[in-house]
């Protein structure tokens, strides 16, 4: 009797069967995702066909026309820039960094590894928030 050995022997069925449910799973998971984006794109919402390609394309050209958007309403208050459609994508983009960065710059916050503290974060004793009383 001779024995072939292959790559695929040295799996255990079980691992195979179980690497092709996490496979499909993530295939389901970005299919959804990318349906969600879909739909969220006003220009290809309604079309039945349209390539994953084309929805990431289209949801680019849909942000940076809400970053053009935004822009002009917040440009519009203060008067900065004349005529917001002239401006080229680079620059929009340039202008919402400065924008998101100044907006949403978090404080630094200290953080301590699992491996520096003395005890365990699930032996520790977790603060509770009161909750507040309204008036």
């Amino acid at each position: 009797m001779v024995k072939f050995q292959s790559a695929l022997k040295s799996r255990s069925l079980s691992q195979m069967v179980a690497k092709k449910h996490l496979k499909g799973h993530l295939k389901r998971i970005r299919d959804r995702e990318y349906s969600r984006l879909r739909a969220m794109v006003p220009s290809i919402a309604a079309k039945e066909k349209v390539s994953k390609v084309e929805v990431i394309e289209e949801a680019v050209k849909y942000i940076d026309e809400l970053h053009r958007a935004l822009l002009e309403r917040l440009g519009g208050a203060k008067g900065k820039v004349d005529d917001f459609n002239k401006l080229s994508d680079e620059n929009v983009r340039q202008m919402m960094r400065n924008v998101m960065s100044f907006t949403f710059n978090p404080s630094p916050q200290v953080i301590v590894m699992e491996r520096q503290q003395r005890l365990p974060s699930y032996l520790t004793e977790k603060r509770r928030l009161k909750p507040t009383r309204f008036s």
